[in-house]
């Protein structure tokens, strides 16, 4: 799962003004169908009125909002079948995720956000196998690379803060002003109360993902892990190495218990046709031809979890080598430096 917040806005995406040149970039696949936490199939044009109009208090060149993109792995995406509904489903919590994210007591219903689905993504200059010359900028990447665009405004949901204040909800003179690039974490005192940690956002959005569908995540696929082995110092390193490795072994230890007892119950059954045919018992052979297509579904499922297995062992190889490549690259050939 990559969930990102991008930092500094494009040409598209100036974050002080308007979010329109954002919206109608958004709409390149499919006009309309924004969705929001209560709402679908929302045109761009009400995404943009409703996104400008929550502001208050923020100067000219103030944030006025951030983008978030969530994005499910392929095996993510294949445990629930790329189903939209699922994921709406998904954004909405990962949208309350946020929310609780900034330790001020609020919900998503104190946000205004919208989100929009798109299933094709292309390369550009931050992707490392263009870095590397295997791919070209702009090209379009394989297979299902769906993904969802959250824009969510700055301000609280000013309607929402008017009606709790009305109720002696609360008594604050302002609403929020939530940023989820800030640099203060978990602070109780100060300018910035409450603050905003995104690596504990990440792992919340991959928890309710878990969750929510019952994913079983290994440990090389989790946050966790992937950020460690990137960021962490030489000890953290060897211990998620040495945790990945033992999964991996209990792993093969199951899948080889799971093997020998599907080979028992096929000579059972085996056994068992065998018998009700010689015997011409067609009530005992119906049951019997029941139970083999039974172990054959099963069989399947088994396979192709253990082709999931495969497919994420292989992407994490590939990211291993590709960031060796990287580092073992000179910076001035990869146009970082001059």
């Amino acid at each position: 799962m990559m969930t990102k917040i991008p930092a500094v806005g494009s040409g598209l995406s100036n974050r002080s003004g308007s979010c329109g040149g954002l919206v109608a970039y958004l709409e390149k696949e499919q006009l309309g169908q924004w969705f929001g936490r209560e709402s679908d199939a929302v045109p761009g044009y009400q995404v943009t009125a409703e996104l400008d109009a929550n502001k208050r208090n923020l100067g000219r060149d103030d944030d006025k909002y951030y983008q978030i993109v969530l994005a499910p792995s392929k095996p993510e995406l294949a445990h629930i079948g790329s189903d939209p509904e699922a994921l709406k489903a998904f954004t909405r919590s990962a949208m309350e995720a946020y929310a609780q994210n900034f330790g001020k007591g609020i919900e998503s219903r104190d946000l205004v956000w919208y989100a929009k689905i798109e299933h094709s993504r292309s390369y550009d200059y931050t992707d490392r196998a263009v870095q590397l010359g295997e791919q070209t900028k702009g090209g379009l990447k394989v297979g299902d690379q769906t993904h969802i665009h959250v824009i969510v405004s700055r301000t609280e949901n000013l309607k929402t803060y008017r009606q709790d204040r009305s109720q002696g909800l609360h008594e604050r003179k302002n609403p929020y002003h939530l940023s989820p690039l800030t640099n203060h974490k978990g602070t109780t005192r100060g300018v910035v109360v409450g603050g905003f940690e995104r690596n504990g956002f990440s792992q919340r959005v991959e928890q309710r993902f878990d969750q929510g569908f019952g994913y079983e995540r290994s440990l090389t696929e989790s946050f966790r892990y992937l950020h460690g082995m990137k960021y962490g110092d030489e000890g953290l390193k060897a211990e998620l190495q040495q945790a990945a490795a033992l999964e991996r072994s209990q792993q093969r230890e199951q899948a080889h218990a799971l093997e020998l007892v599907s080979q028992q119950r096929q000579a059972e059954l085996q056994a068992g046709l065998g018998q009700a045919y010689h015997q011409q018992d067609t009530r005992e052979l119906s049951r019997a031809l029941e139970q083999a297509e039974q172990i054959r579904q099963q069989l399947a499922q088994q396979e192709q979890t253990r082709q999931l297995e495969l497919e994420r062992a292989e992407r994490l190889k590939q990211e291993q080598r590709i960031e060796q490549s990287i580092q073992q690259t000179p910076r001035q050939g990869r146009g970082l430096e001059r």
